[in-house]
């Protein structure tokens, strides 16, 4: 049971995977562009973000107010760049884990290998991702 105190403001955080078409986020212009989008968009909302691509997936944790996170999720639903939407984890959080707007992470061949041990992104947890998400030795870009 979530006990909320007056005066604190509930936030949502989710966790979703997607399969990435039309070479999304396959090249420095492609994320480039994803990039900005994500911080102009997430900048308006007061949403923060960390956000990963891996072997044509993208894993994204997101935060913020639930009519914001909704309407993200909405977009990347239509977005033709992504099929097979997944939500893993949706719930209420009175801390965010991440203050970036948009926070980038990559994983090297070698980091692959011992962190996903020949998994998919989107065949790890909720938590999984999460924790992968919030590495900081993966971290590229803020």
């Amino acid at each position: 049971m979530i006990t909320i105190t007056e005066g604190v403001k509930l936030l949502f955080r989710v966790v979703f995977v997607s399969e990435l078409v039309a070479g999304a986020g396959q090249s420095m212009r492609s994320v480039a562009e994803i990039l900005g989008v994500c911080q102009r968009n997430n900048q308006r909302d007061e949403i923060t973000s960390a956000l990963i691509f891996y072997d044509g997936e993208a894993a994204q944790m997101i935060e913020g107010k639930r009519v914001d996170v909704d309407r993200l999720l909405a977009r990347v639903a239509r977005d033709p760049r992504h099929r097979n939407l997944r939500v893993l984890q949706d719930r209420p959080v009175l801390k965010r884990q991440t203050a970036n707007p948009v926070r980038l992470s990559a994983l090297s061949p070698d980091q692959a290998q011992t962190l996903l041990q020949g998994r998919r992104l989107s065949h790890l947890s909720a938590d999984g991702l999460q924790r992968l998400l919030m590495c900081d030795h993966l971290t590229l870009a803020a």
